[in-house]
């Protein structure tokens, strides 16, 4: 069966307009996922989703391709629950389903496959990938790990805060189909496992001042290795 990435992109933003369409450095965010999904070589199909056919003219092999969705299905109303539910119903063959979202542009190879490949392990249904803080963090002014009156306690000793950042998320077809179909609300069913990857997988492009600082540290990531590159043959 099928081991399929999922691209969903949506052609309305309302906090960055057109960011899917934006060029990030000569490639799209979209553009940007789809080749990284393809280098990571543990899928199966990659499908680009969405309202706008303009999307189609990216599926560039045939391993890659693309499905519509209406606007149901693409607007700020559809929750991503209801989004899956429409994936597994189109896929009916496939094992399980990668989200991997066009919007963090500076996830790595790496950080994808660590998700597709922790979503095969036998005991595990769905995954989400995380940042661990060691911070001292608070929810509406309460403290959730750590104590005020207690000496400050180094960072390092404190219960770490593991964040969702949502650059993947996947679930295994057999739990999730028969979760829903028997009522269950939520989105992640049956045994979840939490992928730490990478701090840059956590920047989320949602406003005009991400795209500027994703991009330019992109740059500066490919600028840095091409002068790797060039030492090493040059040594």
């Amino acid at each position: 069966m099928n081991k399929i990435a999922v691209i969903p992109v949506r052609s309305g933003s309302k906090r960055l307009p057109k960011k899917n369409y934006k060029s990030f450095n000569s490639r799209n965010l979209v553009e940007i996922a789809r080749d990284k999904c393809l280098s990571s070589g543990i899928f199966d199909e990659i499908i680009i989703s969405s309202d706008d056919e303009f999307f189609k003219g990216l599926v560039n092999c045939n391993k890659v391709k693309f499905l519509s969705r209406n606007q149901n299905l693409a607007g700020d109303k559809a929750t991503t629950d209801v989004v899956v539910d429409f994936f597994f119903k189109e896929f009916s063959s496939c094992e399980s389903i990668l989200w991997v979202n066009s919007v963090s542009p500076l996830q790595s190879i790496q950080d994808i496959k660590n998700c597709g490949l922790r979503l095969r392990d036998p005991g595990v249904d769905s995954v989400m990938a995380i940042n661990t803080l060691y911070q001292h963090c608070c929810i509406e002014n309460n403290p959730l790990n750590f104590n005020r009156n207690n000496s400050f306690e180094m960072t390092q000793n404190l219960k770490p805060i593991q964040r969702y950042i949502y650059s993947c998320m996947g679930w295994k077809r057999a739990t999730y189909v028969k979760h829903r179909n028997e009522g269950f609300k939520g989105l992640f069913p049956g045994n979840m496992e939490l992928v730490e990857v990478s701090t840059l997988a956590g920047m989320l492009i949602k406003y005009e001042k991400d795209f500027i600082m994703c991009s330019r540290i992109e740059e500066a990531l490919e600028l840095t290795s091409n002068t790797k590159i060039s030492a090493y043959k040059f040594a």
